[in-house]
């Protein structure tokens, strides 16, 4: 090859020495916190948060086809940028930078016929002390011209029959609401008032000249933000709150405030039918900040609460502090934020659109459907409207669980029909500025049958929410589904036929 050398980095895996040429090296990591990807190649250990940017982490080993290796305190993630893609290669162990000399570079022989690995190794280097087998980043990080099932399309945050004239009409006849217990009984806000649900701080600062109602004040996200006690407000004894509901309050949703309350329900989408004016006992009250009744099924009530009218101009005036939202400033900011339903999924973190469910129910049990497909759970009788219902434990390949007193079930609405998507719990529901999401990598959905993943919400430096494409994962299963229950239909009639 001529004189001259080349500097590389060379690392082990499986007690073999590797090496990438110097070029391609952003940075050499300890192994971060990852979160997987559902259905992604097995090669795709997760996504991690590099200082504010996505980055892909490959399990080295599994891509070159070696043993999967448990890593250790010497594990380390080297960063690799080649052709603009970025991605994070699991390493055993860095021996450093080596000049290798030219001379000592020969291309990698294969047995005629032998092309496995053709694209990652193609060429080997022959030091004094050991073989150093030379690795092509373009074959890590895959073939280019794998194609994107995303089309093109970016981050998706609309819900999959918005665009219906049919769901047009039916979102304009319906409320949703966010449901929470508060003494014993059940209230609703408003799903648009609600920006996000926290827990209840252990420490919360006194206002001093606050009404008896607000509890105080504490620091969420930069900002502070005043807690108010529903209990307080709502005359009821003093008990501990769980959670916190971070909503718009006053008449033009003006001032974003906590309201502490007892524990946080469920979603509901219900029918403005469905809502009968406020009996005299609540329109006695001096605010009136229970606007309506919701029936839900034979023996639920709802109280629906008025953001606006839930405390007085007076007070909203000494809590606020002079910290409004209402702004322009404030309006602009709020435009730029996506609102999700966050879950959980065998430790994983996703969100999919609010938009896109209709309300979220407590996990139970559904009845089977012979013939259907390995992750359709069965379906339920939702108010006497059948509901087929999907585990995305098993839809994502993850190992199978019971239901607990977690297991929540969304209902959400696909194209033509309602689907409920068994997950293990729902976390919160919450606004992210469009700032902190980032679309799923390419090198990450590349090839897949189907892309999930529309997107990844960066909450902060430990956690990332992956973003679920509402449409894939919508859409696809009422097709399958209906054919599952097609296949099913057909097996039953020629099970007829033989008998006779």
């Amino acid at each position: 090859m001529g004189g001259g050398s080349k500097q590389y980095v060379v690392f082990r895996l499986a007690e073999e020495s590797y090496g990438i040429a110097i070029e391609y090296l952003q940075e050499i990591i300890r192994v971060p916190a990852v979160v997987r990807v559902p259905l992604a190649p097995p090669y795709i250990k997760g996504l991690a948060n590099l200082r504010g940017t996505i980055l892909t982490v490959y399990d080295t080993r599994v891509r070159l086809g070696l043993p999967s290796g448990n890593g250790d305190e010497g594990s380390r993630v080297v960063v690799v940028r080649f052709k603009e893609r970025q991605a994070g290669f699991i390493v055993d162990r860095v021996d450093g930078v080596v000049d290798v000399p030219l001379s000592s570079v020969e291309e990698f022989r294969r047995e005629e016929g032998n092309t496995a690995g053709a694209d990652l190794i193609t060429r080997a280097a022959k030091l004094e002390d050991r073989l150093v087998l030379l690795l092509e980043p373009g074959g890590l990080f895959g073939s280019a011209g794998e194609e994107s099932c995303r089309g093109g399309s970016g981050v998706t945050f609309g819900g999959a029959a918005a665009g219906q004239e049919e769901g047009a009409r039916q979102v304009e006849e319906e409320k949703q609401l966010l449901t929470f217990r508060v003494g014993g009984e059940e209230y609703g806000l408003d799903i648009a008032d609600v920006k996000e649900i926290v827990h209840l701080p252990e420490k919360v600062n006194f206002l001093p000249g606050a009404p008896p109602y607000v509890l105080g004040v504490i620091s969420l996200r930069q900002k502070v933000l005043p807690l108010l006690s529903l209990r307080r407000l709502f005359g009821l004894p003093e008990e501990e709150g769980g959670r916190v509901v971070v909503a718009y309050l006053g008449a033009g949703r003006n001032l974003l405030a906590g309201l502490v309350v007892d524990s946080v329900a469920e979603v509901l989408r219900v029918s403005e039918k469905s809502l009968e004016p406020v009996p005299g006992l609540f329109r006695d009250r001096e605010n009136g900040e229970v606007s309506a009744v919701c029936r839900v099924g034979e023996d639920r009530l709802v109280f629906v609460v008025d953001a606006s009218k839930l405390v007085s101009e007076e007070a909203l005036s000494v809590t606020a502090g002079g910290a409004e939202e209402g702004s322009e400033e404030g309006r602009r900011h709020s435009e730029a934020e996506q609102h999700l339903v966050t879950f959980l999924l065998a430790g994983e973190e996703f969100a999919l659109p609010i938009a896109s469910v209709r309300e979220i129910i407590r996990g139970t049990r559904v009845t089977p459907v012979p013939g259907s497909l390995p992750f359709v759970c069965g379906v339920l009788n939702l108010r006497g409207t059948i509901v087929p219902v999907v585990d995305l434990r098993l839809r994502f390949a993850y190992p199978p669980k019971e239901l607990d007193e977690q297991s929540r079930i969304l209902i959400c609405e696909g194209r033509s029909t309602v689907l409920g998507l068994l997950v293990d719990g729902v976390r919160e529901v919450l606004k992210v500025p469009l700032s902190q999401v980032e679309p799923a990598p390419d090198i990450v959905v590349a090839g897949l049958q189907r892309c999930f993943v529309s997107g990844i919400a960066k909450l902060d430096a430990s956690r990332n929410v992956l973003i679920l494409d509402s449409t894939q994962v919508l859409s696809w299963e009422e097709e399958e589904y209906a054919a599952s229950l097609a296949e099913a239909e057909s097996v039953g009639k020629e099970d007829t036929r033989a008998g006779s």
